[in-house]
């Protein structure tokens, strides 16, 4: 019989143990990073609403400190204006809807009592219908004592909200401020053969990641609008309630693909409670079938089109999976960060693999309607820097004009960074040809100079 080595044994279960213990301490860890990160996204995504007015402001001469402050004082004040009064409304539309509840609640004695003798005419016995009205009563004290709770649980998310609010104001304020900055001292770091490719995913990034912000707002914005009208107006009949359906649709809607179904609840649950539901809930049901309708087939591809660029069943995979990990904010930011990775994915194949343009890569088939923009033409006499500086030059162009002649007619994006590095030679940014007037012109030049040694 072979000796059990017993100091072996001690040293695998300590092992296991550290590893245990080290496993929940990086669970635990992981935790803490995921919510900073989060806070970094919706930072990120304020501070790249606010950016443009800030560079339209300092391009009137304001410093850019000053231009910052000024454009999140006049933010704050709007937003909390709006807010002043919407919440102002909502409480007073939902002390109206409790004044209902509780009429259905005075009321609720005389129902049980019609509703016992209806089951004792269709020959009930007494004893199951009060063996029943028993368990209601014991599940409504339940779920009283529950309610008191979630209240206290509700607070306490509540205080919890108000500093990530303050938190990402702060945080989002620097970043604009000195997002310039920061970027440019990214790509000091960067090695200055791989420069090319991450000015080209970062084009692509902002593309991708400014039009679903955009998109999502404005289909927010007119869904909430058209939810708001509808039960305003006197077929639907719901006027005392507009303002919270319209809140409620407009937040509702910024969840990609499940938000238009999910904006139509809240005004069907309030028809279903109000009196004579019927047929007004079928009314209130048709008119959000049509507004996800014109949603999904109208305004979805006029507005957003195909800024994402990704499979609805992706879509719906990754709010899945965001939902699971996150929450709702999860599902939020589910679709936008899976469709940045794809674009990363993309570009790297079709840079390296098929020799594509950057032009090509980021010029998208279809452009959203709410997204096109006017070529900013070239102004006469400007050089190089101070195109720069007026934010009129692309990408292609300030690393084409350190190293090759030729520059392509692309849609100008707005960079604050002027590469020093010269870049003799760029694959990724090739040329667009000529266009056919120039080169028919170019064409008779040269037939010109070949004829005139013949005429002479």
């Amino acid at each position: 019989m072979e000796r059990v080595n017993w100091q072996r044994v001690r040293d695998i279960l300590i092992s296991i143990v550290c590893i245990c213990i080290l496993g929940w301490l990086g669970w635990s860890i992981s935790g803490l990073f995921l919510h900073a990160l989060v806070l970094l996204l919706l930072a990120m995504a304020i501070a790249f609403l606010v950016s443009p007015l800030v560079d339209k402001l300092q391009r009137f001469g304001l410093p850019r400190s000053l231009a910052t402050l000024l454009v999140y004082v006049v933010v704050l004040v709007v937003v909390g204006s709006l807010f002043y009064a919407l919440l102002f409304a909502l409480i007073r539309q939902a002390q109206t809807f409790s004044v209902t509840i509780q009429n259905y609640a005075y009321q609720l004695p005389e129902l049980s009592a019609k509703l016992q003798k209806f089951l004792v005419d269709q020959g009930i016995p007494q004893e199951k219908i009060d063996s029943v009205l028993t368990q209601i009563e014991m599940q409504a004290t339940d779920f009283a004592r529950s309610l008191v709770n979630n209240i206290v649980g509700f607070l306490f998310t509540l205080t919890d909200l108000i500093v990530n609010v303050v938190l990402v104001t702060v945080l989002s304020f620097y970043l604009t401020l000195d997002g310039k900055r920061i970027r440019d001292s990214l790509f000091k770091v960067v090695p200055r053969r791989s420069l090319p490719h991450f000015l080209l995913f970062e084009d692509a990034l902002n593309r991708v990641v400014g039009n679903y912000i955009r998109g999502q707002l404005t289909l927010a914005v007119i869904i909430g609008v058209l939810a708001g009208l509808g039960c305003a107006s006197p077929w639907l009949g719901l006027k005392d309630y507009a303002l919270i359906v319209g809140a409620l649709a407009f937040l509702f809607e910024t969840i990609p693909m499940v938000g238009p179904a999910l904006a139509s609840l809240p005004a069907v649950a309030i028809s279903l409670l109000l009196p004579e539901p019927f047929p007004r809930t079928f009314v209130v049901i048709g008119y959000f079938v049509i507004i996800q309708i014109v949603e999904s087939n109208v305004l979805g591809p006029r507005i957003v089109g195909h800024a994402v660029g990704l499979h609805p069943v992706a879509s719906i995979l990754a709010l899945i999976i965001g939902a699971q990990l996150f929450g709702a904010f999860g599902a939020l930011i589910a679709t936008p960060i899976v469709a940045a990775a794809w674009v990363v994915v993309t570009s790297i194949y079709r840079s390296l693999v098929k020799g594509e343009s950057a032009e090509q890569i980021l010029t998208p088939r279809r452009q959203p309607w709410v997204l096109r923009r006017r070529r900013t033409q070239q102004q006469p006499g400007l050089t190089g820097a101070a195109k720069v500086a007026h934010g009129l030059r692309t990408t292609s162009e300030v690393i084409l004009d350190q190293g090759i002649n030729r520059v392509s007619a692309a849609p100008a994006i707005k960079k604050g960074i002027d590469l020093e590095e010269k870049i003799e030679q760029l694959d990724l940014l090739r040329s667009f040809p000529e266009p056919q007037e120039q080169r028919h012109t170019v064409v008779q030049g040269e037939q010109q100079e070949q004829d005139e040694p013949v005429e002479r």
